[in-house]
């Protein structure tokens, strides 16, 4: 999973954030010049439009930006105490703008005392359209900082909410050789996920139970019983392509290979014919 994150207006992303973080997948976080640049928002657009990020994370500034490039990415989106009323930087904000298809997650304290909670929620109510898919949580003893312990439970609760309800057999497929899941994953996700550790199990298990909501791909698979290097995630991922015969435009799915080459075949090849099967639409 790619995940973009957006500093306030004097922040950054701490090192203890950032490996909350990338407990998730791969994360960027930009240094972005609001003082210097009025158009930001239009700037990580640009930037990140071919990134393919699946997941934006803004704090204040980066909350507000982070809402209105969301949008332009169609991602899903965790807002912290964001400055969607009034900011003291000028940033324009790009026009027209597509409704958002995805859910917003909104963590607002009620002690903060630089973007008002009460200015927020009036926001909201003036500006989401009743089809705007959205949760609230408003933390009594919360200020404008963010604290560590805050971070991580909104986070964890965030990624949590973006896997469905599990069915039987379980709705999320990790497929890797020797890792277990709760080494990629929080340990809240090891229960929704079923696991294979080979190709051929991978094979066997989509053709018995159906294309799953998520999947995890690892690219090296070990070895084969002749001690031959065995078929990789990425051969996985091309017999879904060419021979499964499935609809995979709705699929989820998330590259935790350490090989970044790899990676980055997997993905590439599973977003572009997921963007070709959705231009057919």
């Amino acid at each position: 999973m790619n995940i973009l994150y957006l500093h306030g207006l004097l922040g950054s992303l701490n090192p203890e954030k950032r490996k909350v973080l990338e407990k998730y997948g791969t994360v960027y976080a930009p240094t972005i010049p609001y003082k210097s640049k009025s158009a930001c928002i239009d700037w990580l657009y640009q930037t990140y439009k071919e990134k393919q990020i699946e997941v934006v994370i803004g704090s204040s500034m980066g909350g507000f930006t982070g809402y209105y490039l969301s949008r332009l990415l169609q991602t899903p989106a965790l807002l912290f105490n964001p400055a969607l009323a009034h900011r003291s930087v000028h940033q324009e904000i790009p026009s027209p703008l597509p409704t958002h298809q995805h859910p917003v997650y909104f963590t607002l304290g009620a002690q903060d005392e630089v973007v008002n909670p009460k200015e927020t929620l009036g926001f909201i109510a003036t500006h989401f359209p009743v089809t705007q898919n959205y949760q609230l949580h408003i933390q009594q003893d919360l200020a404008h900082r963010i604290p560590l312990p805050t971070f991580k439970s909104a986070t964890t609760h965030f990624f949590a909410s973006l896997f469905k309800a599990p069915s039987s057999p379980k709705k999320y497929l990790f497929l890797d050789d020797i890792r277990t899941v709760d080494m990629v994953y929080e340990p809240v996700f090891t229960e929704h996920f079923d696991v294979v550790r080979s190709y051929k199990k991978f094979v066997e298990y989509i053709k018995r139970n159906g294309l799953p909501d998520f999947i995890s791909f690892d690219n090296d698979l070990g070895l084969d019983n002749n001690d031959s290097v065995a078929p990789d995630g990425y051969a996985a991922a091309k017999w879904l392509v060419y021979e499964s015969g499935l609809d995979l435009k709705n699929l989820q799915f998330a590259v935790h290979s350490a090989n970044p080459v790899a990676a980055e075949q997997i993905r590439g090849l599973l977003h572009n014919y997921i963007k070709f099967l959705k231009s057919k639409e």
